[in-house]
């Protein structure tokens, strides 16, 4: 074998013109890499040269551009080029250690994930990832609120948790807020042991309260037994909004088929009526609905916390008139559940997740404000001055 004259003065004189440092030290390594790969094929005579590849190394400050020789089998690999994956800091596999997590029923199936892959991420460093979304989670129920809130919708959510090696029932409630500006924000996502339940919301409501929420003009919720009065008892000048889509969902259930097209057409109308029209408009409502008395006679009863959503703003009464704001997050929760096999493995595994749902969101679809709620910001501050500003003047 020839002997490589590895000089740089030499080498320099040998290509026939100036080069910087950096230029001589990528040639250098290129005919070191040549050199060692004519060694490596001696020592495996069943594999051949096969050409070469350009690859980027950095140096200090210099990022040097090197013809890599490559071999036929793909054994071959210079000395001087970093360990597989080291060129990485463990923060550059965040993005693929989150996949993991969402994707694997529990977060140690995404540890043995993980590791089959050979991926420099230490145990330690995915205990740190989940650790990150629980404490959002954390910091989410705990953190101040704004004492005043445009809106607050809430709505509670049926999961299955493993706990001590058997699976239970929990449910998970959540409060999203929406500030006069249109911006949207988790308040609090707290799980219980158990079905819903008026003593969960009750701690639920005063855990909101004791984080500073005092003045909301309306909170959006469905038909739970009890929940309206009780939220009346926290927030008492609040308006109420039972959810409409729950409304709608009940009477196709009660109604027959030609009923129920004309209940809908009367609400279609009620959804674009002033005060007064809207409330005669109601009076249809529950004429059509005779034809189930129950239902009928629950309409009736509900009469103040189905229309509260007419007093605002036609713009923005889709937000306020249902649950679909906070729904849409419960469904984040049920892919989730499913996404888990069903159940979560464990409560640190159920709170990772919802960690997750809240970061997703929050760098997400609502990092931008509503702009139609924006649009209509002054009107909505109007109606909160007047709701509150006798305040503390009574009595």
């Amino acid at each position: 074998m020839k002997k490589l004259n590895l000089n740089p003065q030499v080498f320099q004189e040998a290509q026939g013109g100036d080069f910087s440092l950096q230029d001589i030290i990528a040639g250098l390594l290129n005919m070191l890499a040549l050199a060692e790969r004519s060694v490596f094929l001696k020592e495996h005579p069943s594999d051949k040269a096969n050409g070469f590849y350009t690859r980027k190394l950095a140096s200090g400050s210099m990022n040097l551009e090197i013809s890599i020789p490559r071999t036929r089998k793909g054994g071959f690999r210079p000395f001087f080029l970093p360990e597989k994956w080291s060129r990485h800091s463990p923060q550059d596999f965040s993005a693929l250690v989150e996949s993991m997590l969402i994707s694997s029923k529990s977060i140690e199936s995404a540890r043995r994930g993980l590791m089959e892959l050979g991926l420099p991420v230490s145990e330690e460093y995915l205990k740190a990832v989940v650790d990150e979304f629980i404490e959002l989670l954390e910091v989410t129920n705990s953190s101040p609120i704004s004492p005043d809130m445009f809106a607050v919708l809430m709505d509670a959510k049926w999961v299955k948790v493993k706990v001590k090696g058997s699976v239970r029932e929990y449910t998970v409630y959540t409060a999203i807020g929406i500030s006069f500006d249109g911006k949207k924000e988790v308040l609090a996502c707290i799980h219980y042991e158990g079905r819903e339940s008026l003593e969960h919301w009750r701690d639920f409501l005063r855990k909101l309260v004791s984080r500073g929420l005092r003045r909301v003009s309306i909170v959006v919720h469905d038909d739970f037994s009890g929940l309206a009065g009780m939220t009346k008892s926290f927030f008492p000048r609040a308006d109420v909004q039972l959810c409409t889509v729950h409304m709608l969902r009940n009477a196709s259930k009660h109604l027959c088929k030609d009923s129920f097209r004309r209940f809908k057409m009367v609400f279609r109308s009620i959804k674009s009526a002033d005060e007064k029209l809207a409330s005669d408009l109601f009076e249809d409502l529950v004429e059509i609905a005779k034809e189930a008395p129950d239902f009928a006679e629950r309409l009736e009863r509900n009469r103040e916390h189905l229309l509260a959503f007419v007093k605002y703003p036609q713009e923005i009464r889709s937000v306020v008139s249902s649950t679909n704001v906070v729904e849409s997050y419960n469904r984040k929760i049920e892919d989730a559940r499913l996404m888990s096999g069903g159940y979560f493995n464990s409560e640190e595994n159920l709170k990772m997740r919802l960690g997750m749902v809240i970061r997703e969101l929050m760098v997400g679809k609502w990092r931008r404000p509503n702009w139609t709620i924006r649009s209509v910001s002054h009107l909505l501050w109007d109606i909160f001055r007047n709701k509150f500003e006798n305040e503390g003047k009574e009595g």
